[in-house]
């Protein structure tokens, strides 16, 4: 990156930060402040991520080096910034924090433990893919009507605009949906990967009786997590060229096969209780939390490491 480049992008994180801290403070002017992004938790669930055992030589990096299960944290949300009802389409996210992993890692976590952290949606691309496009999306999606309208306007944001609503879904049960992780990430020395997270059960559904409430994935979420357990597949998508898995460019789906590389169990579990709720509002996630051999990489990541730093420690201190 050439120094004017790094002075443009610095430019525009810091604009972007800026919009973001406004935000808060035009949103909760008396009390606690929440996330920009993900404020509508549904659960913070305990689980457990077991490393395959069969894994390829050039796959067996960093957390997947071998074979052993660690304990963590699996945080699910709503993605907009305001918190609204569970049954308009829109975006749900799936963070996992993996504790006390072993090896070098980029930033220390709060919690006091070297962890790994990942962070997935339910869609396969991040529709603004540089920073620039990001930061006036972000302004849009957070200061109402006239930005959007501003945003909407611009014919070169329309291809944002239409993937936003593409991958925007309806969803029945949080336990069923694949999670992406919509930017790119080092695999070892050699590797670059997304990581893709499956359902071990993609065809449930909504079983609760009664109509749907404003909260029913949280309500759904209570039901089948006290009923019994449940879980996930953690697979791969390696990059093999920037036709097919390009690394900037987060708004283009990769298409490589998925490759199974940890079970994501979530044992039989009541969460709904005052202390995991405050646990669960707490827990800081970042990409940039992580081991050093999964090191996000693109313009996106780059932001969100800053972003996401920053805004955690300014809404501590409100």
């Amino acid at each position: 990156m050439s120094e004017n480049q790094y002075t443009k992008e610095e430019k525009e994180i810091q604009d972007l930060i800026r919009t973001m801290k406004d935000y808060l403070d035009k949103e909760y002017q008396n009390g606690k402040k929440l996330r920009n992004f993900h404020p509508k938790m549904h659960g913070l669930l305990k689980g457990t991520l077991s490393i395959a055992e069969d894994l390829p030589e050039e796959l067996r990096q960093g957390l997947f080096k071998e074979a052993r299960s660690y304990e963590a944290w699996i945080r699910l949300s709503n993605a907009p910034p305001k918190i609204k009802s569970d049954k308009p389409a829109s975006g749900r996210g799936l963070a996992i924090k993996v504790m006390g992993v072993e090896g070098e890692t980029i930033e220390s976590d709060p919690m006091g433990v070297p962890t790994q952290n990942f962070l997935l949606t339910t869609s396969p691309i991040l529709s603004a893919w540089n920073i620039s496009l990001y930061a006036k999306a972000i302004k849009a999606v957070l200061f109402g009507l006239w930005e959007q309208v501003k945003f909407a306007i611009n014919p070169s944001h329309w291809r944002s605009i239409y993937l936003t609503f593409k991958y925007s879904k309806k969803h029945d049960n949080l336990l069923s949906q694949t999670y992406f992780s919509g930017g790119a990430f080092k695999f070892g020395p050699n590797l670059y990967v997304k990581f893709v997270l499956t359902p071990l059960e993609p065809n449930l559904g909504y079983t609760l009786n009664e109509e749907k409430g404003d909260d029913f994935l949280k309500s759904q979420l209570i039901k089948d997590c006290e009923t019994r357990p449940h879980g996930f597949t953690l697979n791969v998508q390696i990059h093999k060229n920037d036709q097919d898995q390009p690394l900037e460019n987060t708004s283009i789906a990769w298409k490589a096969p998925l490759i199974p590389v940890a079970t994501l169990h979530i044992p039989q579990q009541s969460f709904d209780c005052e202390g995991r709720i405050e646990m669960g509002e707490t827990l800081e996630f970042s990409p940039w939390m992580g081991l050093k051999d999964h090191e996000p990489v693109g313009g996106i990541n780059r932001a969100r490491r800053r972003v996401y730093k920053e805004l955690a420690a300014y809404r501590k201190e409100s």
